[in-house]
């Protein structure tokens, strides 16, 4: 099997489709990824077992159908299944997987859903046991809430489910991970794992950082209770991303620190250029064919054609 980063591995499905032979899988950590991933599986007559640092997010989840079972420690959880997702705040991932490295019995796949890979595959090759199989992945869906109570089993279909092995990574344990992310609807591609977190750091990090910078800049300041007034969609749609998980997202920014910060440095360096852009401007009255006036056109026309052309293949 290739590891051309982005290589899409197996069907490009738009719907899930019921498992040929039932997994038994753990999912450790129940929010809104972990969550809606168990929910979705369960469906698809899956064994799940899950569990999380609190006895009442577990509770609910059996409640409400998410999982068949809680176990009261992520080792319990992960140490008689197929299949261990981790699905916690990143940086929490490491701690887990050293607690649940020795319950894990031969050949059991270790995946994850989290949002960088460097760090998460580098943990784990130093903990897990030779007999575990470790296959990072990364499903491109989310929404700005987060928590049990936003489970939607419906997130992954039509998104991109990226799988990450790491260098030598078994394929039958790669077609496990890949499989998981077919059944719900996703479409699966094979990324490296620094190939992944340099191209999230551009489309998924930085838009929240901007979208966390602008909201910083315009509602954070003291005279937004007078400009709300004439606040529209706009400004609502493009602060959407700030409303996101902030344990989450610090846990991002540190596990991927230099590629956001380098993504953060370009965008700004844009920015200023178009604020040169806006202050060459010239008076109103005099406007008609400068040369400021054009320059700034042909930035709004570039930027418009750019997204126009990606947006059909958008998911």
């Amino acid at each position: 099997m290739s590891r051309v980063a982005g290589k899409p591995s197996g069907s490009d499905a738009s719907s899930p489709a019921r498992p040929a032979v039932p997994l038994r899988i753990a999912v450790l950590g129940l929010g809104l990824i972990g969550g809606s991933a168990a929910a979705a599986w369960r469906r698809l007559g899956h064994d799940l077992v899950g569990w999380s640092r609190r006895p009442a997010t577990i509770e609910a989840a059996i409640e409400r159908g998410i999982v068949g079972a809680g176990a009261k420690s992520a080792a319990m959880a992960a140490s008689d299944v197929d299949v261990v997702v981790l699905a916690p705040p990143v940086l929490a991932m490491r701690d887990l997987l050293a607690e649940i490295a020795p319950a894990l019995r031969p050949g059991t796949i270790v995946t994850d859903v989290a949002s960088t890979k460097v760090a998460p595959e580098t943990w784990a090759s130093a903990t897990l046991p030779a007999h575990a199989r470790w296959v990072g992945a990364h499903p491109m869906a989310g929404k700005e809430v987060s928590g049990l109570d936003h489970v939607d089993p419906g997130m992954f279909r039509g998104r991109t489910w990226v799988v990450v092995p790491p260098p030598g990574a078994e394929l039958q344990a790669v077609s496990v991970v890949s499989r998981l992310g077919r059944e719900l609807g996703s479409r699966v591609i094979e990324m490296s794992a620094v190939a992944h977190d340099h191209a999230v750091a551009n489309v998924s990090h930085l838009p929240f950082m901007v979208s966390t910078a602008l909201s910083d800049a315009v509602i954070g300041d003291p005279d937004f209770p007078e400009w709300s007034t004439v606040a529209a969609t706009g400004l609502r749609d493009i602060t959407r991303l700030a409303s996101g998980d902030a344990l989450m997202h610090r846990d991002i920014c540190l596990t991927n620190r230099d590629r956001i910060a380098d993504a953060m440095a370009r965008f700004a360096r844009i920015l200023d250029t178009l604020a040169a852009e806006v202050r060459a401007l010239p008076d109103p009255d005099a406007a008609s064919g400068t040369e400021a006036l054009a320059t700034m056109e042909t930035t709004f026309v570039r930027a418009k054609a750019d997204r126009d052309a990606w947006l059909p293949n958008a998911r």
